[in-house]
């Protein structure tokens, strides 16, 4: 598996980046995971979207899912059609009715019945049951649910052959986490806070501390720093995290990849 970072920042695209967002690439299928404000464009740098499996959303929060709207109007009216059957894309429970919502809100074109779905014929919603593995070309993906603001899950991804990437996702300390991380080759955590002093009381998100108490905790053989802001000291975060752990720890850019 390779997992490529499309977008890395927090809230908002710090300068020259993006938003969450990340492409996964199996032997059998790539795939979309989050997609905010700024991932389709650089996207488009490593993979035509006619080439995408899927899309996976953690949680319905602008960050993470707001260019949802731009990969439905470039996958419908770009000039080389990008796709000729709907791209499956798996939502968590509860985000049907946000996409519904949302898609009344731009649901004017030309011609268009109001009352159509207005993410078809490109996109076809899959609401995930984060109880229960969720098979895909390629890939097993399985869900730990999170300790955000709104409910949010975490991934693990899981190929042929054993080999195995996780997602954290949105969220502070959370033991479903550590848990679902448990022998993880490549660990993927946010780390919003650039440290726990001075965030006591939002736990909501993780600090460079915590992340690499999670990758201590979990076994897990190297960790990524993300969903950061540009102004954080990455040396200082990159310290933090592996002052808790004995593993490769480095903090998510716009390009980068890993390979497990």
């Amino acid at each position: 598996m390779r997992w490529t970072v499309l977008g890395a920042s927090a809230v908002r695209p710090n300068p020259g980046g993006a938003c969450s967002g990340y492409l996964l690439e199996t032997d059998e299928g790539a795939y979309l995971v989050d997609c905010g404000p700024g991932v389709i464009s650089r996207l488009l740098l490593h993979r035509p979207l006619r080439e995408l499996a899927g899309v996976l959303i953690s949680h319905g929060h602008a960050d993470h899912c707001l260019e949802l709207v731009t990969l439905r109007l470039a996958l419908r009216y770009t000039p080389v059609p990008e796709r000729r059957v709907g791209l499956p894309l798996h939502i968590p429970p509860g985000m049907d009715r946000q996409l519904e919502a949302l898609g009344a809100v731009f649901h004017d074109d030309m011609g268009t019945d109001p009352h159509e779905d207005y993410w078809l014929p490109v996109l076809e919603r899959r609401t995930y049951d984060p109880a229960a593995p969720l098979e895909l070309p390629g890939v097993t993906v399985t869900f730990a649910r999170t300790n955000h603001y709104v409910p949010c899950w975490a991934m693990r991804f899981t190929d042929a052959r054993g080999r195995v990437l996780v997602y954290g996702a949105d969220g502070g300390p959370c033991d479903a986490v550590t848990d679902l991380a448990s022998g993880a080759d490549l660990l993927v955590l946010e780390s919003a806070f650039p440290r726990r002093a001075g965030h006591e009381g939002d736990l909501g998100h993780l600090a460079p501390e915590e992340a690499g108490a999670v990758a201590a905790a979990a076994g897990a053989r190297r960790l990524v720093l993300t969903h950061t802001f540009s102004a954080y000291d990455r040396a200082a975060m990159c310290a933090a995290a592996a002052g808790a752990c004995d593993v490769p720890v480095e903090v998510a850019s716009e390009g980068r990849s890993w390979s497990v």
